[in-house]
């Protein structure tokens, strides 16, 4: 049994939700019912075998993603150590009947490959946003929805800032502002990220789910994750886990990034859990705050990895909003 490459796979997540489909009320606090994680029956795009994961030429060298579905483009940015692998298909898959989805590689994990001598310490939340910037620009997209999960949040709101006229509507997903008053994790949390190997499995999930979903996430995290057909994420190198480290610890100091955010004219969704143990609810009711056209959403029993616990809700969603 593997269970290296499974903790390596989850720690990636987390070093890094919806209303009633015929009426979907964007309110403060909100209930996806009961959980998802295990039993689903629905398309994932990794089942087709004529997907594969393309590079698309970038500044810092190339970038590894997917493209699925048809409609208007969405492109999701993902978390701290993880891979375009570590969505969760189903989540993907119910995105993808109305829209076209795009999910990518950060710089130095999985595909995205960096020019020989841009890969040491020195970037940042802006570098990535960059990176992203390069993938809608590359792949001549005009404008997207973008949609970023915790620090991939952080890249996502970045991006907003320095090419709003690219981005169409911004989801961001258990994430946190930039400056001083966000609330960043703790260092309990950070050496749970941190932890690696068999017992570590147990911890990993107990940070990721609330008490109730922990028996499912267990049986089913790795089996849900999106796996494109001869796509393997290589393991995060540390050089890179610690850069992107460094990148969220300047975050959280960057005032002028959250000055800037009062003056964004980009249509914000704001999707929280209310039991999230990596970053906490009050990151988003802060974000709130910050942004004027946002709304938020606190979504009852529901943890960091939301699009895990609630595939289908959340993925319907954000649809509505992106769709109002």
């Amino acid at each position: 049994m593997m269970i290296t490459p499974f903790v390596r796979a989850v720690s990636s997540c987390l070093a890094v939700a919806a209303l009633s489909n015929a009426s979907p009320v964007f309110a403060d606090d909100v209930s996806f019912g009961q959980n998802q994680l295990c039993g689903l029956q629905t398309a994932r795009p990794d089942g087709n075998p004529a997907l594969q994961v393309k590079t698309v030429q970038g500044r810092n060298g190339p970038i590894g993603y997917a493209r699925f579905g048809r409609g208007t483009p969405l492109l999701l940015i993902t978390g701290y150590r993880a891979t375009l692998g570590e969505w969760n298909a189903y989540f993907l898959g119910e995105l993808a009947k109305h829209h076209e989805v795009i999910v990518f590689d950060n710089r130095g994990v999985g595909r995205s490959m960096p020019i020989e001598g841009r890969y040491g310490p020195g970037y940042s939340i802006r570098d990535m946003a960059a990176d992203a910037a390069d993938v809608i620009t590359g792949l001549k997209l005009s404008r997207v929805n973008v949609v970023g999960w915790s620090m991939g949040g952080m890249i996502a709101q970045r991006l907003a800032l320095d090419v709003p006229g690219k981005v169409e509507s911004l989801t961001l997903i258990a994430t946190a502002p930039p400056g001083p008053d966000a609330v960043p994790l703790t260092p309990e949390v950070q050496r749970v990220l941190s932890s690696s190997g068999a017992e570590a499995f147990p911890k990993i999930m107990s940070a990721l789910f609330p008490a109730d979903a922990v028996a499912d996430a267990s049986k089913c995290f790795v089996g849900d994750m999106f796996a494109p057909r001869g796509y393997k994420g290589r393991p995060v190198p540390d050089a890179v886990a610690d850069q992107q480290n460094r990148a969220m610890t300047h975050w959280f100091a960057d005032a002028a990034a959250a000055d800037a955010l009062r003056r964004s004219p980009v249509r914000t969704l704001i999707v929280a859990g209310a039991n999230d143990d990596v970053l906490a609810d009050a990151n988003a009711r802060r974000l709130e705050q910050i942004i004027p056209r946002a709304t938020l959403d606190v979504v009852a029993d529901a943890g960091h990895a939301l699009m895990f616990q609630y595939p289908i809700e959340l993925a319907r969603h954000i649809d509505a909003f992106v769709s109002k």
